[in-house]
């Protein structure tokens, strides 16, 4: 129980802050297999290798690479992501399936029918603009959780079971405005990797959309060899949004 007495002693904007905080200057890469199911449609699948890098010198705070791996007809669709340490929005671009464009995808939003890790991501406008609480303790797979509700200023709300010792999500719930259950996020598989602990498996269901993704979290590295040019996107010209 000792996760539970240090939890009393913290503010939410802490336990948010721990959470956001977790993984910061720590360079590591994993291989990412998503298995989509829905109802009438055959079943998807895509993995990708996803590769995050923290410059210690220049403007950039983090620098993210992602390969996809499959399906063959996406095997040249590739992503980067730039975050700037002075808090500027960050840059995204990706290569386009076909013609290996390079695209500026900056203002584009995430494919809400896709699996997407941001769902899961604290920022620090979820710490500065939702009201965020905690509103219970207990224990969740054998391990003790903070519960903490967030809701945005357009009254969505999410529930998040955060490990109270080490600090990331074991399981997210989203609701609508009118209050009903939309989606769920399990986290599953704990693996230990140099004294950190990271979730192998995450099923998620989108109870709307009745759509079911399990996730395979695999190839975990800590201590990657990286060639940093791969974080900068390639091509002769960037198409805009």
């Amino acid at each position: 129980m000792c996760g539970m007495l240090v939890a009393t002693e913290l503010l939410v904007n802490d336990v948010l802050e721990k959470v956001m905080n977790r993984t910061n200057g720590i360079d590591y890469s994993f291989q990412l297999s998503i298995n989509k199911q829905q109802k009438g449609k055959p079943d998807k699948y895509k993995s990708l290798q996803i590769s995050l890098y923290w410059p210690q010198k220049g403007e950039f705070s983090r620098m993210s690479y992602v390969e996809t791996l499959a399906p063959k007809n996406l095997i040249d669709v590739k992503f980067w992501e730039h975050r700037f340490k002075d808090a500027s929005p960050s840059k995204r671009w990706m290569t386009m399936p076909i013609t290996g464009k390079l695209k500026d995808v900056t203002d584009k939003k995430p494919n809400k029918n896709e699996f997407n890790f941001s769902e899961l991501e604290i920022t620090p406008e979820i710490i500065s603009n939702h009201d965020n609480k905690i509103i219970a303790q207990e224990s969740l797979n054998g391990r003790d959780v903070i519960i903490l509700e967030s809701v945005s200023k357009k009254r969505v709300r999410k529930k998040l079971w955060i490990d109270a010792s080490e600090f990331f999500i074991l399981k997210a719930e989203f609701y609508t405005k009118s209050g009903r259950k939309s989606k769920t996020i399990d986290m599953g598989d704990l693996s230990v990797k140099k004294e950190m602990t990271f979730p192998q498996s995450i099923h998620v269901e989108d109870l709307r959309k009745n759509i079911i993704y399990d996730v395979k979290i695999e190839n975990i590295n800590l201590s990657p060899t990286f060639n940093v040019n791969d974080f900068n996107p390639i091509g002769n010209h960037i198409e805009s949004n």
